[in-house]
């Protein structure tokens, strides 16, 4: 059996009741979490949704599902590509390492899209989600790092897969209509990381589910379509990767790879984040004053360095791709929040002068997930610190992370909606499995 055939088969064939009770939980919190930065995006990033809202509003459709936070409906396809857009636009959005990109920001807003327009349950929205992450996890396992090192944004391309594989379980494709779903979803996957910094990183989580969700709505109609487009000569495999470990797709679902979702506590691009935890770290530990720094350098990966290297933001977007800013703003502030990532807040004189002291070093051995540090005061002693981040996320319980979300997802919704409706959102996807019909859920967020 192909392995486009393997994951369709496991995409059509999951069920609720075979799903372990931390994937059901982790699938909760990825809606939690995505409610969340959604609806900070269309708050944070007003300007920037506004120009693609004005853009595309005289081509809207029939209105079929909810713009989260702005008392609109559109039709699918634009709701999948809206949301999507405003839920990576901060940069605040959940990772799997697997992947080595965002999982839910491609595929909630294609999934929420269709079970709001089918009135489709709950129960069906998390098996859609579990199949989803399952999707571009272990596609983007087979063919990383060097899909990803190649330049191409896996959020975009593999989340293309993630978003189709979601919307084909919930409108209840068949094997055969999934396989050709994916293969019209590979063939629209693209995604380049030379837009990291601008409007087109998100716009690429947007574009990603509105083409996967779409696949999934053509194949059901009886749309034809390359049958073996992971493994085909001419397949995304071959063509984005050079690389295809087709044993992945033989133990799908053991574990799930929801399971290995992890969650932002910073407002920058997850590569920065062992850097900021492990300068958080020396802050609590040794308490090093800003004004006796004479020096600070951080030891990072080629992958980090490559994708958030920028010596000189001048923008609040470019700085969550700065570790030079991030490292600055974490000693300075003890934090990395949303609004420490504005024009203003990077080209400050007392970031600026901590950044003349920091640099940025290349180090072979560390991993995507470490960062060292070593500060050197005025004093002439040294402190150094080293920290790997993937095993401390790993290891935060399913309640510990509810508790985070709740109160991250709480900030951005209880600004734009009133506390009780913000708790009822809550409320309802904590329980999400108990909905009858995703349509009450969604039309709380309008």
């Amino acid at each position: 059996m192909s392995a486009t055939r393997k994951l369709a088969e496991f995409v059509c064939g999951l069920a609720y009741d075979d799903i372990s009770q931390d994937a059901i939980a982790k699938a909760k919190l990825c809606v939690l979490d995505w409610v969340g930065v959604t609806a900070g995006g269309y708050l944070d990033g007003s300007g920037d949704m506004d120009i693609m809202l004005e853009a595309l509003s005289p081509f809207f459709g029939q209105s079929q599902a909810t713009l989260i936070t702005r008392k609109k409906k559109v039709d699918v396809i634009n709701a999948a590509l809206v949301n999507g857009t405003a839920s990576h636009l901060l940069d605040y959005d959940d990772v799997h390492m697997g992947m080595i990109g965002h999982p839910s920001v491609p595929l909630i807003p294609a999934a929420l899209a269709i079970a709001e327009h089918r009135g489709i349950g709950g129960k069906r929205l998390i098996e859609a989600i579990v199949a989803g992450v399952e999707a571009e996890c272990r596609i983007g396992e087979a063919v990383n790092p060097e899909h990803y090192s190649a330049g191409w944004h896996a959020t975009a391309t593999l989340g293309c897969f993630g978003a189709c594989a979601a919307v084909a379980r919930l409108i209840g494709l068949d094997a055969d209509k999934v396989v050709s779903a994916l293969g019209i979803a590979g063939t629209q996957a693209s995604g380049l990381r030379q837009s990291f910094g601008t409007m087109c990183k998100p716009f690429h989580a947007g574009r990603a589910a509105s083409n996967g969700l779409l696949a999934a709505i053509l194949a059901e109609k009886g749309f034809t379509a390359p049958q073996q487009i992971l493994e085909g000569e001419a397949g995304f495999s071959k063509v984005l990767s050079q690389r295809f470990d087709e044993p992945k797709m033989d133990s799908l679902g053991r574990p799930f790879e929801i399971e290995g979702v992890v969650y932002k506590r910073y407002s920058s691009c997850y590569l920065t984040h062992p850097t900021v935890r492990c300068i958080l770290r020396i802050k609590d530990k040794y308490q090093p004053a800003a004004s006796k720094i004479t020096s600070l350098e951080v030891r990072a990966s080629a992958a980090s360095v490559t994708v958030a290297g920028k010596l000189e933001p001048k923008t609040g977007l470019e700085g969550k791709f700065s570790l030079r800013y991030c490292a600055a703003l974490a000693l300075l502030k003890g934090r990395a929040v949303e609004s420490d990532f504005t024009d203003e807040a990077v080209n400050g004189p007392e970031v600026r002068e901590m950044m003349s002291k920091t640099s940025v070093v290349q180090a072979e051995s560390l991993l995507p997930t470490e960062a060292e540090i070593k500060i050197k005061l005025n004093d002439g002693r040294e402190v150094n610190e080293k920290l790997e981040l993937a095993s401390e996320d790993t290891a935060v319980s399913v309640d510990e992370w509810e508790s985070t979300l709740v109160a991250k997802s709480g900030d951005f919704l209880e600004r734009a909606f009133s506390s009780e409706k913000s708790a009822k959102i809550i409320s309802s996807i904590r329980e999400l499995e108990k909905i009858d019909n995703v349509r009450e859920v969604v039309e709380l967020m309008s």
